[in-house]
C-alpha cells in the first residue's frame, strides 16, 4: 500500500488512507521522503515522550519534515531545556486563570461579528469564528487588528494548494514573504518606540534568554507560528462542530436544550475532526518500532488526524458520541510540544458555539455553499454556510 500526503485523494480527506494504515501498515515508511508515517494513537502517544528517539529541530510542519524546508527558530522547533526557556517567556498568558479573565473581550468580539446576521438568518460560521480568532490573536501578541486580518489573509495564501501540489511553491513562499516583511516593520518600529504592555512583543522585546536579548528575526519567527496557530485551527474546529452537530440532529436537539454540553461537543468534534491533520519529528537516535527500524536522519509523520480515529483507543472511532469521556486524548498533543493555547481554544470553542447557538436555535448546513479545506497540513471547513430562522421570525 502506498501513502503520499501530497496526494489528491489525501489532501482532499485523508481518513479512507488513514484507515487503511491502521489496519494494514501502522509505521509506514514512504521511501519518496525517507520517511514514516504513525497511524495509531499508542505509537503517536508514545514518540510525543521519547524526545531521546525523536526531535522537533529542523521543524515539525509536513515542508520542513519531508522537503527539509527551513524551520523557524521558535520553542515549537527547540527541544529541551532550550524549549522550556523560550515557551516560558509567553506561558503565564495561557493559564487557567490568564485565559478566563480573556472571556469577556473574546464574548463582545462575538456577538459583534453575529448581530449583522442575525436578521436574515445565514451566516459563514468559519468566516465568523475566524474574525473572532484573528482580534483575540491580535490583543494577545501586540498587534492591530486591522494589521492581523492583512496579515491572515498572506497566511492563507501561504496554505492554498492547487491539485496534487506537494508542499508550499514559490507563490505560497511569496506570500510568507509578506507576511514576514510586515512582521519585521511591526517589531522594528516597537524596538523603536517601545510600547510596555502584557503582549507577545512586549515580552519577547523585554526577553533575555541567557543574558542575550532576541533578535528581530527570532521575534518575527514567534509572530508568525503563533499568528498561525492562533487563528487558524480554532475556527476549523468551531465550523467543523457545528457541522457534526447540524448531521446529528438529536445532539443539536440536546446541546440546544442543555449548553453544558457544549464543551464536551466541542472536545469529540475535535477528536472526530481534528484540524490539525499532521506534524512531524526527526529521528535523532535509531529505534524499533513494530517491527520496523527507524534510523537517525530520517523524518517521522505524527498524523494527529489519525490517531484520533483510532478504533484501537476509540470504540466505534469515526461516530460523533456526544457521551464519549476518553481516558486519553491527543486533541491538543502531548508530551513537552503539547499546544500552549489548549486552555485558549477550549474557551474560544466553549464562547464561539455559545453565542451563535443562542442565536441560530436550530441550524442547517448549506452544502453546496460550505467547502472543506485542501491541503496536506489542516483539516476542516474552510467555509460553513448555515441558514436558520431569522430573529423576529418564528
Amino acid at each position: 500500500m502506498l501513502y503520499d500526503p501530497y496526494d489528491d485523494e489525501v489532501m482532499r480527506d485523508p481518513q479512507p488512507a488513514y484507515a487503511r494504515l491502521r489496519a494494514e501498515s501502522p509505521v509506514h515508511y514512504l521511501e519518496k521522503y525517507d520517511c514514516w508515517a504513525l497511524s495509531r494513537f499508542d505509537d503517536v502517544w508514545a514518540a510525543t515522550l521519547d524526545a531521546e528517539s525523536f526531535s522537533a529541530r529542523g521543524g515539525t510542519a509536513p515542508g520542513q519534515v519531508l522537503g527539509r524546508d527551513p524551520a523557524p527558530h521558535t520553542f515549537m522547533t527547540m527541544d529541551l531545556p532550550e524549549h522550556r526557556l523560550h515557551r516560558g517567556i509567553i506561558g503565564s498568558r495561557y493559564g487557567r486563570s490568564a485565559v478566563a479573565g480573556l472571556e469577556p473581550a473574546l464574548r463582545a468580539i462575538a456577538r459583534e461579528g453575529l448581530a449583522p446576521h442575525a436578521e436574515h438568518g445565514e451566516l459563514d460560521v468559519y468566516a465568523w469564528a475566524n474574525r473572532a480568532a484573528i482580534w483575540l490573536g491580535a490583543d494577545l501578541l501586540g498587534l492591530a487588528r486591522e494589521d492581523a486580518e492583512q496579515l491572515r489573509v498572506w497566511i492563507d495564501g501561504f496554505f492554498e494548494r492547487k491539485r496534487g501540489q506537494a508542499g508550499p511553491g514559490p507563490e505560497n513562499f511569496a506570500f510568507a514573504g509578506r507576511v514576514a516583511a510586515r512582521l519585521g516593520e511591526i517589531v522594528a518600529a516597537r524596538r523603536a518606540q517601545p510600547i510596555v504592555g502584557d503582549d507577545h512583543l512586549s515580552a519577547w522585546l523585554a526577553a533575555r534568554i541567557d543574558g542575550r536579548a532576541l533578535t528581530d528575526e527570532e521575534i518575527v519567527a514567534n509572530l508568525y507560528s503563533m499568528l498561525v496557530v492562533a487563528t487558524e485551527t480554532v475556527p476549523a474546529a468551531v465550523a467543523n462542530t457545528a457541522a457534526l452537530l447540524a448531521a446529528q440532529r438529536d445532539s443539536l436537539a440536546r446541546v440546544l436544550a442543555a449548553p453544558a454540553l457544549i464543551p464536551a461537543a466541542w472536545a469529540e468534534a475535535l477528536r472526530v475532526d481534528q484540524p490539525t491533520n499532521l506534524l512531524g519529528r526527526r529521528v535523532i537516535r535509531g529505534c524499533e518500532l513494530r517491527g520496523q527500524r527507524l534510523t537517525a536522519g530520517q523524518g517521522v509523520l505524527l498524523l494527529w488526524a489519525s490517531a484520533t480515529r483510532d478504533e484501537a483507543e476509540f470504540a466505534a472511532a469515526d461516530r460523533f458520541d456526544l457521551d464519549r469521556r476518553p481516558a486519553r486524548s491527543l486533541s491538543f498533543g502531548h508530551g513537552i510540544h503539547k499546544c500552549l493555547g489548549e486552555q485558549l481554544a477550549n474557551l474560544e470553542g466553549r464562547v464561539l458555539l455559545e453565542e451563535l447557538l443562542a442565536m441560530t436555535g436550530e441550524f442547517a448546513v448549506d452544502e453546496r455553499r460550505s467547502a472543506r479545506m485542501y491541503g496536506e497540513f489542516l483539516c476542516g471547513y474552510r467555509r460553513l454556510t448555515v441558514s436558520f430562522a431569522p430573529r423576529g421570525h418564528p
